[in-house]
């Protein structure tokens, strides 16, 4: 689970993308002779790769799902205005080749597109189609970026973007769901079913679904590279697995190739097998508990800090994961990333009688009850009850209930069901996209929640400012302010675990969790 990338209005979408935060990573593995991971030998442009994963899309409608792991679904039907290299994130061309801001305080936002690219249905991908693909993707209300005033087809090759105010996180948007282009026929002919009949213009096309079970592709012979690499296979089947032992089985028994969303305790299993490459890196995307905290109770900072200081996070994380792999998380960034903040480490150090002493300051000295929620898979369910366990030794009693990814962020925030949710969110590399979808006043997950004009004047300050030397410095700050207010409670960072058959190759790390299955092949 993964809160989500959008709103990514900064968005719900964001809390979705949360319960994406398994699709966060996807790590890197052992080099082959050819300079990619897995195995050695030509790859066969006829194979056909199965793919076995605890993720399931919510839509293939790249703007109508809110979960993160709609995106290793829609990276195969969709190029992006903008990509991004897996490995770093680091920003490069896709549909558009070149791009930038311009005018007096970076209020306009140009991209020139590559000629010749066409979608699944033969349709021309230009400015107009960018234009229709942007606007219906807006105007869902998932995906919300409230500073763009319009967008406008200049020439076939050019599409302006006028702003309201400085946003420099946009091209990390257009490098998400928001850049991901749809047909504007398909579109036109679908309607509301469109999530069931995707067309984009990336490598692979849909071919057919099972909902919450199996999912097919097939290679597009037509595609020209705009971000993704050509691809390397005639088909693509993806299998939802929910249960990690089935899941590890699977790769075992042979019945799958390729195989993430895989638990770091499974690791040691599959590595002792000789056939199978096994990769686990860190990456972006934190396991926490997420905060309504206009709510009675909660709305006292006093007890949200006790909160902090009752966990001992690097003991629910060892439990959580059945493995020491996990990282005590103190902020969004993990060690190693541009914007880790080594100030905040240990923050809230384990102090469960500082803990009792803050409720009892708040006016609750016989303890609280708050009310929760948990998504029904691990790791977010396991750390539902570890948590719930410490807080009850310090007071604060809660009862998690369970639900469906989609159906706990609607009832979370849509209709405030609950205090708090243990939940995940897929840090994104770009830190002014980042904070204002995770912690912005319009982020959809903070409607239940006080705005704190602190945080609201340094995002501004972020988004105003195209420097990342300079962005971490204000990254600082917000996270002072975050340690001081409370704002949500995050538990640890773990890595991604990948495993695969010897003959597929080319998987690469993706620091966003979301592997990218279209750079493999296999022989």
């Amino acid at each position: 689970m993964t809160l989500f990338h959008t709103r990514e209005r900064s968005h719900p979408r964001v809390l979705m993308a949360a319960f994406a935060l398994s699709a966060l990573v996807l790590s890197g593995c052992s080099s082959s002779a050819t300079g990619a991971a897995g195995g050695t030998g030509p790859a066969d442009p006829n194979a056909e790769l199965k793919v076995a994963t605890s993720h399931v899309p919510a839509s293939l409608d790249p703007c109508a799902g809110n979960i993160g792991y709609d995106i290793d679904y829609l990276q195969l039907m969709y190029a992006p205005l903008i990509d991004a290299e897996p490995a770093t994130q680091k920003l490069r061309p896709g549909i558009a080749t070149e791009w930038g801001f311009s005018g007096p305080d970076n209020l306009t936002f140009e991209m020139t597109l590559q000629n010749g690219l066409t979608f699944h249905d033969g349709t021309t991908l230009d400015a107009a189609a960018v234009k229709a693909s942007m606007e219906h993707c807006l105007s869902l209300g998932i995906v919300s970026v409230p500073t763009i005033k319009s967008i406008e087809a200049k020439s076939p090759d050019r599409v302006t973007i006028s702003l309201s105010s400085p946003t420099s996180g946009l091209p990390g948007w257009l490098n998400g769901r928001l850049g991901m282009v749809v047909s504007p026929t398909a579109l036109a002919a679908a309607g509301a079913d469109f999530a069931n009949k995707p067309v984009g213009a990336g490598p692979y096309t849909f071919t057919s679904a099972v909902p919450n079970s199996s999912y097919t592709f097939s290679r597009f012979d037509d595609y020209k590279p705009a971000g993704p690499p050509s691809p390397q296979l005639a088909k693509i089947q993806i299998q939802v697995i929910s249960n990690p032992t089935a899941l590890t089985n699977a790769l075992t028994s042979n019945a799958a190739d390729f195989a993430y969303g895989l638990t770091p305790s499974s690791a040691p299993i599959l590595e002792r097998n000789p056939n199978l490459n096994v990769s686990h890196d860190p990456r972006l995307g934190v396991a926490l508990v997420v905060i309504n905290n206009k709510n009675p109770v909660v709305n006292d900072v006093r007890v949200r800090l006790a909160m902090q200081y009752a966990l001992d996070r690097k003991a629910i994380a060892r439990a959580a994961l059945d493995s020491s792999e996990g990282t005590a998380a103190f902020g969004q960034y993990p060690p190693g990333s541009q914007f880790y903040d080594e100030e905040t480490e240990d923050a809230w150090p384990y102090d469960p009688k500082k803990a009792k002493s803050l409720l009892t300051e708040a006016g609750y000295p016989n303890g609280v009850t708050v009310r929760g929620l948990a998504g029904n898979l691990p790791p977010y369910s396991t750390n539902a009850v570890l948590v719930r366990e410490q807080w009850e030794k310090v007071g604060i009693k809660v009862d998690f209930v369970e639900m469906s990814g989609p159906q706990a962020i609607t009832e979370f925030v849509a209709h405030n069901s609950a205090d708090v949710f243990s939940v995940g969110w897929p840090t994104r590399a770009s830190a002014p996209l980042n904070f204002e979808a995770s912690l912005g006043s319009r982020s959809y997950f903070r409607q239940n929640s006080v705005p704190n004009e602190e945080l609201e004047k340094l995002i501004a300050l972020l988004n105003n400012t195209y420097d990342e030397s300079a962005q971490l410095d204000i990254v600082k700050q917000i996270n002072q302010v975050v340690v001081k207010s409370a704002e949500y409670v995050p538990l640890y960072f773990t890595p991604d675990v990948v495993a695969y058959t010897k003959n597929v190759h080319g998987a690469v790390p993706a620091l966003n969790g979301s592997p990218n299955l279209t750079y493999l092949s296999k022989s």
